[in-house]
């Protein structure tokens, strides 16, 4: 979740090969594993940049550091899709001191695993301890989303997203949010800024283009909403969602027959 635009990545190829060299030079302490994970995890190598944490975990780190390694833990194996282990390893630094980062990390698999009286009180933990802390505001949005509240789900992003805090998360949030709002000219723009960016959520590397295809449509413009289609199914070939958009897109295009196409491609899949 903590994305970062890729000009930042020099700096942190340069922590990894210092990290490496200290390795390499017979520094086995937990504090190194727990740099290299920071490294790996900045540089989007999710599973390597866990199991580097997983190591420090298991050796002598500060109280601080032991709850800021689980807590980043836990942000990874949410972002891999295991939201039973990344709660667990969120309560684990929680337990090794209470912060507002540890909150939202527990907050954000609790949401995505449909827990959202569990995560909402999550992040008003977080904020209680911490109102400053801007990462919680995307969590926050989520989960009014979810709660089918765009509004005060756009104001939450519009804090996280200029913090640069869960920001590729919040940033596809707050396009589905405009888009929800009728204004989709302002949601394509928001598309177009996550696309340039490079934030795509791993479990859903389609949505961005489907969000931008459904706000071309309520645009008008059918031709640009099949070109986001053609890309959201080149990445998520088997999403039935990917398909029922493009059939949308091309019975606006008045392709009636590649739409019928489409809709029994969609079926198919669903009921597979």
């Amino acid at each position: 979740m903590f994305d970062r635009d890729a000009t930042a990545l020099g700096p942190v190829m340069a922590e990894l090969v210092e990290c490496n060299r200290l390795l390499a030079g017979g520094d086995p302490s937990p504090a190194l594993r727990l740099r290299r994970g920071i490294a790996y995890g900045a540089a989007r190598d999710h599973r390597t940049a866990l199991a580097e944490l997983t190591v420090a975990v298991m050796g002598d780190l500060s109280e601080e550091d032991l709850a800021a390694a689980h807590c980043r833990r836990a942000v990874l194996l949410c972002r891999l899709g295991e939201y039973a282990q990344a709660e667990i390893a969120a309560t684990e630094s929680l337990a090794a001191r209470l912060t507002a980062a540890g909150y939202t990390a527990r907050a954000m698999p609790r949401c995505l695993g449909g827990d959202l009286q569990g995560a909402w009180a999550d992040t008003e933990r977080a904020l209680l301890l911490d109102p400053s802390y801007t990462g919680v505001h995307a969590v926050r949005g989520r989960v009014f989303l979810a709660l089918g509240r765009p509004a005060d789900a756009l104001a939450d992003f519009d804090i996280s997203t200029k913090a640069e805090a869960y920001d590729g998360d919040a940033r596809i949030d707050r396009a589905e949010c405009l888009l929800i709002l009728g204004e989709p000219a302002r949601a394509v723009a928001a598309c177009d800024e996550v696309v340039a960016a490079g934030f795509f959520w791993p479990g859903e590397p389609h949505r961005v283009h489907l969000l931008r295809a459904r706000a071309n449509l309520a645009l008008g413009d059918p031709i640009a909403a099949l070109a986001d289609c053609f890309l959201a199914a080149a990445l998520s070939p088997h999403s039935p969602e990917v398909y029922e958009v493009r059939a949308e897109a091309y019975q606006a295009a008045d392709s009636v027959g590649d739409a019928s196409a489409d809709l029994a491609k969609a079926a198919e899949l669903r009921a597979a």
